[in-house]
């Protein structure tokens, strides 16, 4: 695949762990929408509906990090985790992911309307209008513009906000415990919590608590382009000490501190009641702090998160291959443009709990298929309490139908239908002949361009940085003088939100401005620098397949020295054996009819032991037989190995091949002092002539061979002899013709599906196994990295499995995959297509 297919359907891993953490810590900050609303209708009682939820999102957290730590090339998270449990269901798995991504889309523009409708209401005291509509338009933009700009942008300017919003949160949480449970002016910590809750309220907004503390699993879906993954799902495991914390701890505070029912569903007032007796002053300021971050914050998350789903989803073959396209940057666009679409069409509906619910409905339609899929695969090693699944997944059943019809069955039906519908429209966006929803157009947008950087790039830099400071100032000048006119502790909100929006802003302009060429500067040097390891590699290749080809040449030209004389000796040994046979059936004769030879004869017959001499030279002439009939099978296998006159692409018994290689290791092979003869256990196929490059593929089978024996020999050096006779090492090949579902190809060259008809075609799989001690997973990922080996200096290069690869997958243009468990064994599986001199043609 060339370098732009490369960039157009790999996610690169660019995310460092403080910005997963910031994504992954997102969800903490959801409470902050849902907590006040359930408390102004339940009050004590809705602990009743978070204690629960808050088990259930622990457990969650930690098994989907379980997921994680065995599938760390899985972009998108819970929901494609999901997908890849139901596989078996396509349609549900589908269903239930589009679910999860609707949950989040609809994020960047209800907090658009919310953080507007705190801006007006804080403008209002000032006298100044708020062009709402203008407010939410760009709170809704805000988070896309970051986001389209560099994937790493929102990540960095995400984590630079959300630690002190997160920090934030659980001083608040904490202090006002301790507030709660040792100020004189505290009403108490404790109060009785009623038990006559009814059960259709408790499924209700249990229905909407799903929303917020399910959520803290968000770390999961930048695992596969995260440069430590390991790290980036440790991220979950905070999450889930957090999150009891602040879902529990924070909903204990609201109930027992906003009481007032004039503080009706707000969240700004009822987390001012709150915090008011411990923080004094500073509330309004730091209230408005946590609202405006959580907001921004968690549109951000939703903006970065719900790409990576239809990316998964279309790896996957679920969506067309349209929303797999990813840019050098990282950066999902036709993802982000189809996200941007159904926001905007969230904000113009613009009732903001008729699409909570709505959208709601396909998010706990997506926990029902995660904790279904946990159930159905209970007997995989990464799924962990699965009866508490099957629990779960029943009550949110319930939860489901009871509580949903509670909101209204028509937002409920509208809910239950709309992930089906935008499947549909995902379709249609994915198989319009318009250039823009082609993988192609995208292809061809990120091919590696000459850098066109500004010729006087300092001037252009100074003359952003004087429009932006000069923007600063002007801002911060008229700001203050409105704010001259009151008391500032009194909106000091609108403090924490111009400067939160602010920065948003001004990364915004950077990103579109300078930013870019930076970024456009940093890309060249990338490029520049796999440019010159790729240079470096290949000579190096070149180096080695000189050496090989040398060493073919020498081995070919002795190999045909020593078969003449072989041949000579072995055409002439059945003729020595003829002869000697006649001899000795006439001494026989003579010994018949003379059986009183002349006593000098005798003397010669015990002279030379002739009894012995016709038994033994028999068994002479039989091992000579054996011996030239040995050197011949070897000469015969360097040739074959060799193969110097088949160094293009032609059909060839392949099991040929293989023996003869097994044949020049065989000396490897034998029984030495510490161990006894390494087993060859051959399972072959019946094959057809198959097409490829012989000599070439032979290597392929000595490099992996000779690793095997390799790792056999080392698992020796701790192990009896006597252990060793009992469980015997061993190297399997095994050969067979197997048919593959490929997806159609689009013009790019990628095996992705873009929503036509899938193939089958016929692959040649040869799997070679070895019962050693196994690879270890740190390992395994980098063993076909040139320059990489765990041999002792001397004893490996470390091109050997680069090259194989090489030999593979761009020669043949198949794959070559390593299969191994620590303590069980190894399997390199080779696969090429049976057609591959019609796939070089094309």
């Amino acid at each position: 695949m060339s370098q732009s297919s490369r960039f157009a359907f790999k996610l690169p891993r660019t995310l460092g762990s403080i910005e997963t953490w910031g994504f992954g810590f997102s969800g903490l900050l959801l409470w902050l929408g849902t907590a006040p609303a359930m408390n102004a209708a339940l009050g004590i009682g809705s602990l009743w509906v978070w204690i629960p939820g808050a088990v259930i999102g622990t457990l969650l957290n930690l098994q989907v990090r379980q997921l994680g730590v065995h599938d760390q090339d899985r972009s998108g998270g819970t929901p494609n985790y999901a997908t890849q449990l139901l596989h078996k269901f396509p349609f549900l798995a589908r269903y239930s992911a589009i679910g999860y991504w609707l949950g989040w889309v609809s994020v960047p523009p209800m907090n658009a309307i919310i953080l507007t409708d705190l801006i007006q209401v804080s403008l209002e005291p000032l006298g100044v209008d708020c062009p709402v509509t203008a407010f939410r338009i760009l709170f809704t933009l805000l988070p896309y513009i970051v986001t389209f700009s560099n994937s790493r942008t929102v990540g960095i300017l995400h984590a630079f906000f959300v630690i002190p919003a997160i920090s934030c949160l659980l001083v608040f949480c904490l202090q006002g415990f301790s507030w709660l449970s040792f100020s004189p002016q505290s009403p108490g910590l404790f109060a009785p919590i009623p038990f006559n809750l009814d059960f259709t309220d408790w499924a209700k907004w249990f229905f909407v608590a799903i929303y917020a503390v399910y959520g803290c699993e968000t770390a999961s879906s930048f695992v596969a382009d995260s440069r430590k993954p390991r790290r980036t799902l440790d991220c979950l495991v905070a999450a889930a000490i957090a999150l009891p914390i602040v879902y529990v701890l924070g909903s204990w505070l609201l109930a027992r501190l906003a009481i007032s029912p004039r503080l009706g569903d707000s969240a700004y007032l009822h987390l001012m009641a709150t915090a008011g007796p411990f923080w004094g002053s500073l509330t309004p300021g730091l209230v408005t702090f946590l609202i405006a971050s959580g907001c921004l914050l968690s549109s951000a998350t939703a903006v970065s998160n719900c790409p990576r789903v239809l990316y998964q989803l279309a790896q996957d073959r679920h969506l067309p291959a349209l929303f797999s396209v990813v840019s050098p940057r990282g950066v999902l666009e036709p993802g982000l443009l189809f996200t941007l679409g159904v926001s905007l069409l969230c904000l113009a509906w613009g009732n903001v709990s008729r699409v909570v619910m709505v959208t709601g409905t396909g998010y706990l339609s997506a926990m029902m298929g995660i904790h279904l899929g946990l159930w159905l695969q209970r007997k995989r090693p990464e799924v962990r309490w699965p009866r508490w699944s099957l629990l779960f997944l029943v009550m949110e059943a319930i939860v489901f139908v009871v509580g949903g019809l509670a909101w209204g069955w028509q937002d409920w039906l509208i809910g239950l239908l709309l992930p089906m519908a935008v499947g549909v429209a995902a379709q249609g966006v994915g198989n319009c002949p318009i250039a823009l929803c082609q993988p192609a157009w995208w292809s061809h947008r990120y091919r590696p361009r000459p850098i066109n950087i500004q010729r006087d790039w300092v001037v252009f830099q100074v003359t952003v940085l004087i429009l932006l400071l000069c923007g600063a100032v002007s801002i911060g000048w008229f700001a203050r003088a409105g704010l001259d006119r009151f008391s500032f502790g009194s909106h000091g909100a609108v403090f924490s939100i111009v400067l939160i929006t602010v920065a948003f802003l001004g990364v915004a302009i950077a990103c579109w401005t300078s930013l870019s060429q930076m970024a456009a500067m940093t890309e060249a040097r990338d490029r520049l620098e796999r440019t010159l390891s790729e240079l470096q590699r290949t000579q190096l290749q070149l180096v080695q397949s000189e050496k090989m080809s040398s060493l073919g040449q020498l081995v070919a030209g002795i190999a045909h020295e020593i078969n003449n004389p072989v041949n000579f000796i072995y055409g002439n040994l059945e003729h020595v054996r003829t002869y000697a046979q006649d001899l000795l059936r006439l001494l026989q004769l003579y010994a018949k009819y003379y059986p009183e030879p002349v006593a000098e004869i005798q003397e010669e017959q015990e002279a030379i032991e002739l009894d012995f001499l016709e038994e033994d030279l028999t068994k002479i002439l039989a091992s000579m037989k054996v011996g030239s009939d040995r050197i011949r099978e070897i000469v015969l296998s360097l040739r074959n190995f060799s193969r110097l006159d088949e160094a293009e692409l032609k059909a060839v018994d392949l099991h040929e091949g293989i023996d003869s290689t097994i044949t020049i290791l065989k000396h490897r092979l034998k029984a030495k002092a510490n161990r006894p003869a390494i087993d060859i256990l051959r399972e072959y196929g019946n094959l057809p002539p198959i097409e490829c490059y012989p000599g070439q593929f032979n290597q392929v089978i000595m490099n992996i061979l000779s690793n095997a024996i390799d790792a056999l020999e080392e698992a020796t050096a701790n192990r009896d002899y006597q252990d060793l006779q009992v469980q015997r090492q061993w190297i399997r090949i095994r050969t067979r013709i197997q048919e593959v579902e490929l997806p159609s190809t689009n013009p790019t060259g990628s095996s992705l599906s873009d929503g036509k008809p899938s193939t089958r075609s016929k692959w040649l799989v040869v799997g070679i196994a070895d019962n050693g001690p196994g690879i270890p997973l740190d390992i395994q990922r980098r063993i076909f990295d040139p320059f990489f080996t765990t041999k002792p200096i001397g004893k490996g290069t470390g091109m050997g499995m680069s090259i194989s690869y090489q030999i593979v997958v761009e020669k043949h243009q198949g794959r070559l995959e390593c299969f191994s468990q620590v303590g069980e064994g190894t399997e390199f599986l080779i696969q090429i297509p049976l057609n591959l001199g019609a796939k070089c043609k094309s």
